[in-house]
């Protein structure tokens, strides 16, 4: 049984850990993972590559997040979230700054590996800090305003597209880097050295009921979105369309600061179940040429179904939050990783719009493994 250090009266809010929470996804996934797919065109410009070799650039980076969430799960509940979470703003920091000082293919794609790295190490965590700092009222808001931190991250980088043309991304990417590194020193003092907690025992996690569909899940998430995100830019048509598209989706995407008081209101499996069809008719909209209209599906669909992963996961794995959410963002990941390299094959030989039209399928399949309990 696990042995609380401290009581719910030195426990605080959702706001002062969702912030830095909100703030650190904001640059790992948002900017330092999800930009890549925004300044696509441009990187092709710049360093050549087809889209299968583009994609998969972006599932190095995916694969080499299990290794961090490895770690991470390993670390749960002996040395606290500080460190993981800044080393990874940091990675997201050194990968942003290879990629805006890239001047041939190799040092790129390094620099988008290590960026792509980057929300591995910090997502999870999280899940330990809203569990032992934050007050229980206040936990779901707080699960939702971290997750819902993508969406800020691509608001900003969507709108720095916009005024800064060109040649210009590389002062963008390195502006961006300069920011997580202030985001770094932000969880450094806010988070907790040691975990508030006693080392909790270790327990069989796939063995729980409903574990199954949330994996699943996972996956299918994992590969419908890795698959917008990495292509949508280049279905915009041009540059200043992609831009517009990301900050579009950006805003739509504040949606998900909502998901916690939806899923309270109309449970999960509804929310989830609506998140997903709405992710399908996005999809297929991209494929279809109605980018505008599909940019404002896309942000409210994933950003809520994307927050929905945590409060899934704290349900089941309320003993264990990191390890449980790690093993969720594992299953995750290894779609993401699959998602860009699959789509970009059958861009190559289909077309864009075959490819999207086959992830709007995925979305409507991954209703099938939707929570079988609210």
């Amino acid at each position: 049984m696990t042995t609380t250090l401290t009581s719910d009266t030195r426990k605080t809010g959702a706001w002062r850990l969702g912030l830095p929470g909100l703030a650190t996804l904001a640059v790992c996934f948002g900017f330092a993972r999800y930009g890549y797919g925004l300044f696509l065109p441009r990187f092709q410009a710049e360093f050549g590559g087809s889209a299968g070799a583009l994609g998969a650039v972006t599932s190095a980076g995916y694969l080499g997040g299990l290794v961090a969430l490895g770690v991470v799960a390993w670390s749960s509940g002996r040395f606290g979230a500080r460190w993981p979470v800044a080393f990874g703003v940091g990675s997201a920091a050194a990968g942003m700054l290879l990629i805006g000082l890239a001047q041939g293919p190799a040092l790129f794609a390094t620099g988008v590996v290590i960026a792509g790295m980057s929300p591995c190490w910090v997502w999870a965590p999280y899940s330990d800090v809203v569990e032992d700092g934050v007050r229980p009222a206040g936990r779901r808001h707080a699960l939702a305003m971290i997750s819902t931190g993508t969406t800020f991250g691509a608001a900003v980088a969507g709108t720095a597209a916009l005024l800064v043309p060109g040649q210009g991304w590389r002062i963008v990417w390195l502006a961006a880097a300069a920011v997580a590194v202030a985001v770094t020193a932000w969880n450094l003092r806010a988070l907790p050295a040691r975990p508030r907690t006693a080392p909790r025992e270790r327990a069989k996690l796939f063995s729980r009921p409903g574990v199954g569909r949330l994996l699943a899940a996972s996956v299918m998430s994992g590969l419908v979105g890795a698959a917008c995100w990495s292509f949508a830019g280049m279905a915009a048509g041009d540059e200043r369309s992609a831009s517009l598209l990301w900050t579009l989706i950006g805003v739509a995407g504040a949606a998900g600061l909502a998901a916690g008081t939806l899923v309270q209101r109309m449970g999960l499996r509804r929310v989830y179940v609506a998140a997903q069809l709405v992710l399908a008719a996005a999809s297929a909209l991209f494929g279809g040429g109605f980018a505008v209209v599909a940019a404002v599906l896309y942000g409210a669909g994933f950003m809520i179904g994307g927050a929905l992963l945590p409060l899934w996961s704290s349900a089941l794995f309320a003993d264990h939050p990191t390890r449980g959410f790690s093993l969720v963002i594992v299953f995750n990941t290894v779609g993401a990783a699959i998602g860009p390299a699959a789509f970009g094959f059958v861009a190559d030989r289909a077309g864009l719009t075959t490819a999207f039209v086959l992830v709007s399928a995925l979305a409507l399949v991954s209703i099938a493994v939707r929570p079988v309990e609210e």
